[in-house]
């Protein structure tokens, strides 16, 4: 199964389309900040497309993050990309709260240092294999795996 958070008006074919709005052509409407009505590592797949960085309330973020983590499989990945400060491009939607660099995602990575020192103590669940790359407008695309 294979999930996708924050859908919009463009939902993925082979995915469970989520989004909070009811006036997009999603599968579910979910506030996905008050948790995943999956069952504990049985997620193959999560994508979130612009949507991390509408969350504002860091419990929420954090919240959601380790959902993602507790719901996907060991295997699992989870993907995506958000706006990154680099360009002007993070300022265009008046609903973006959250600002992301490429380094952001270190606080994730059970490698770096910033987890150890930082993500531990926030609460995040540890991931490995974060890839991120910004591409020519501004946009973080990002891929990582849970650490079970």
């Amino acid at each position: 199964m294979k999930l996708n958070l924050g859908a919009g008006k463009l939902p993925r074919k082979g995915f469970i389309n989520i989004d909070i709005s009811p006036d997009v052509k999603a599968d579910y409407v979910l506030d996905v900040t008050k948790g995943l009505p999956y069952k504990d590592n049985s997620i193959e797949e999560i994508h979130s497309g612009c949507m991390l960085e509408q969350i504002g309330d860091n419990k929420d973020f954090i919240f959601l993050l380790n959902e993602i983590w507790r719901v996907l499989k060991p295997q699992g990945e989870f993907n995506g990309y958000v706006p990154s400060t680099v360009f002007s491009v993070l300022y265009l939607d008046p609903m973006d709260k959250r600002f992301f660099q490429l380094e952001s995602f270190n606080y994730f990575d059970i490698d770096k240092h910033a987890y150890k020192e930082f993500g531990t103590n926030y609460g995040l669940k540890p991931w490995k294999d974060v890839n991120v790359s910004l591409n020519e407008n501004g946009i973080i695309y990002f891929s990582m795996c849970p650490v079970k």
